[in-house]
């Protein structure tokens, strides 16, 4: 540990200069990639001796790894990486990934109990994302979303339907998602237009959108977070100890259920 809970800031635009904006997730590793970021932001920088990474949360998650591909493991213009440093489960493809307990525990436990994991799942919609990510980034929580990606717009969409978003206008025809799996993504921001708005989600793959960050409309984030596959996604509202209440708070008054979800095929 390298600061303390005072010194520690949770949340901020991101500095997409920062080396940490060029890294790339490991196969089937978004879960731990995220916590792990948010772990060091928290100023945890190892345990037991050993570096905090996505490979050490992997392993206290019990992250599992397909025993066989199917379909892509990376998004196109991705590279796959396999350079695992624990030698990790390997399980059904439909089981594979991170579960969202696991995550939650593991955030928890890495953190010595400075951070405290509220889950968020239930209905949603567009008005409830806005709400929750410009609320949780007024509060200085890290947005942890458990997606279907397939639901989400393309992460390099034209400068003339963002413009349009944030003006309230309709668009008829978004770009296309690069990929359609469950995964794991980060809320960083709202940003508000005349009569519309979108959120700044940082992804794992660099490749995606602008170093790994893209623009997405809240009715796009609700319905990856809705998935509509048979599984269920939620978000893990990450937070200092002490802060959960006005989470849970928040999550009561959006009218989401304060429990852990099933994301079934663990991605």
């Amino acid at each position: 540990m390298t600061r303390s809970p005072a010194d520690t800031e949770l949340r901020g635009v991101p500095d997409l200069r920062d080396e940490d904006a060029a890294a790339q997730q490991k196969d089937n590793l978004c879960g731990p990639f995220h916590a792990a970021r948010v772990l060091r932001a928290a100023g945890v920088t190892e345990w037991e001796g050993e570096p905090l990474d996505q490979d050490l949360v992997a392993l206290h998650c019990g992250t599992v790894l397909p025993a066989r591909e199917v379909g892509p493991q990376v998004p196109p213009g991705a590279a796959n990486r396999r350079d695992y440093r624990y030698e990790l489960t390997l399980g059904d493809p439909e089981q594979s990934g991170t579960a969202a307990e696991a995550l939650a525990r593991t955030v928890e436990e890495l953190s010595s109990g400075r951070l405290e994991c509220v889950p968020l799942s239930g209905r949603w919609s567009g008005e409830t994302v806005e709400r929750l990510v410009e609320a949780g980034a007024a509060g200085g929580a890290r947005l942890i979303a458990n997606v279907r990606t397939g639901a989400l717009w393309g992460s390099r969409p034209p400068l003339d339907l963002l413009l349009a978003q944030l003006e309230g206008r309709d668009v008829a025809d978004p770009p296309a998602p690069e990929w359609d799996t469950g995964h794991f993504i980060e809320l960083v921001h709202l940003l508000r237009g005349r009569a519309g708005a979108l959120v700044l989600v940082r992804d794992s793959y660099p490749s995606l959108g602008w170093m790994g960050h893209h623009l997405q409309p809240p009715s796009a984030v609700a319905a990856a977070l809705t998935r509509g596959d048979g599984r269920e996604g939620g978000v893990l509202a990450v937070c200092p100890r002490g802060e959960a209440a006005a989470l849970r708070e928040l999550g009561a008054e959006l009218g989401l259920d304060i429990q852990i979800w099933d994301n079934e095929t663990r991605r």
